[in-house]
């Protein structure tokens, strides 16, 4: 890293296994692991603009350089943002014109506090969800992604700026049309992430919670039946017409879709407790990581920032259980480790890594 958010310049070696990184609040823990998603996703992990992650006293731009050891491959991502918050980006020395060539070649699965947003936060949290997932796992639902949210964008501009054009309904009907094909792609896409998610997810909780909880998932979408979803896409704008012509915004599609969570019985995006929504959403992010390994044969890397709060130790013993064999990096301002695995230890003070050990 070059000038990237705390960080004037730093280089680490992380081993495959896990790393903890260790430092008060403040110390840049965060920024650590920002650096690593970032080069997967493009994207802050904190929703930070491209700009925000430059140095704030230094001068010029901020780069980040990962390489990546895969089983039967290895890559360079070289990232460089200029003062403008302009980025370039070059895959094993070649640049890319489009993000979608960048995604899926460092695989993350990313937990944080941020992330609790999943469970208790609106909707548009647990969408985010499937579709950073399913992206990086298909690179085809990406651009369909993009593709449906461009349409959607056009589609509400002429609701609320071309009401009175003699041609409203004939533009409004071309736009609507070009959205059922992508619209059909991603709800096929996932419908069967969910019936592989749900089974693993439900596993995942019961092992972190002791075999005391019961997670259920369910997918809530419009009427839609699967064997015609055209037709059916078809008849949803079309009794929908005359509210989004009122109200200016297109009501009905995949962006309002949502996850119902469910922990024995009881809806816990209302009423489950911090602990309990901890839980469920480390389940779903263990069962993410599954689904990357059935996809792909490998595990994603895996980022638990500040995650043993809100946990008790059982649950802790659980979370270090699953941890094994995957490469992670864990954030902490203390660490204490009762088991006899081996890790390695990133300290972090004054702004820079200054101590790595390798605990056995």
């Amino acid at each position: 890293m070059q000038n990237f958010l705390t960080y004037e310049k730093q280089f680490a070696t992380p081993s495959s296994g896990l790393n903890v990184i260790v430092g008060q609040n403040g110390s840049g823990k965060t920024n650590f692991v920002e650096s690593i998603f970032y080069a997967s996703l493009a994207k802050s992990m904190r929703g930070l603009r491209d700009k925000d992650l430059i140095r704030w006293d230094s001068k010029g731009g901020t780069r980040i350089k990962i390489q990546i050891k895969k089983e039967y491959s290895t890559h360079t991502i070289d990232i460089y943002i200029d003062e403008y918050g302009k980025k370039r980006i070059m895959i094993d020395s070649l640049p890319i014109s489009k993000i979608g060539e960048l995604i899926g070649i460092l695989n993350i699965v990313s937990f944080s506090p941020d992330e609790l947003g999943l469970v208790k936060d609106s909707p548009i949290d647990r969408r985010r969800f499937l579709d950073i997932s399913l992206s990086q796992q298909n690179r085809l639902y990406f651009y369909n992604l993009l593709k449906y949210n461009k349409l959607l964008e056009q589609r509400n501009k002429v609701l609320k700026t071309q009401k009175h054009s003699p041609k409203f309904k004939e533009f409004l009907d071309l736009i609507t049309d070009s959205m059922l094909d992508c619209q059909e792609y991603i709800l096929i896409e996932r419908k069967k992430f969910l019936e592989c998610l749900t089974p693993l997810a439900c596993e995942e909780h019961k092992i972190l919670s002791g075999g005391k909880e019961v997670l259920e998932l369910n997918y809530n979408t419009e009427n839609i039946d699967y064997d015609n979803i055209k037709e059916s896409l078809k008849l949803m704008y079309k009794k929908a017409y005359e509210k989004d012509c009122k109200l200016e915004y297109t009501t009905v599609g995949i962006h309002r879709d949502d996850i119902k969570i469910i922990v024995n019985d009881i809806d816990i995006r209302k009423f489950g407790s911090q602990g309990q929504q901890r839980t469920a959403v480390l389940s779903l992010k263990f069962a993410e990581m599954q689904t990357f390994y059935q996809k792909t044969g490998e595990y994603p890397v895996l980022i638990l920032d500040d995650v043993l709060s809100e946990l008790d130790q059982e649950r802790k013993n659980a979370l270090f259980e699953r941890t094994k064999n995957i490469q992670t990096f864990l954030t902490c301002t203390e660490f204490v480790d009762g088991s006899d695995k081996s890790y390695k230890k990133l300290f972090i003070k004054d702004k820079c890594i200054k101590e790595i050990e390798d605990i056995k």
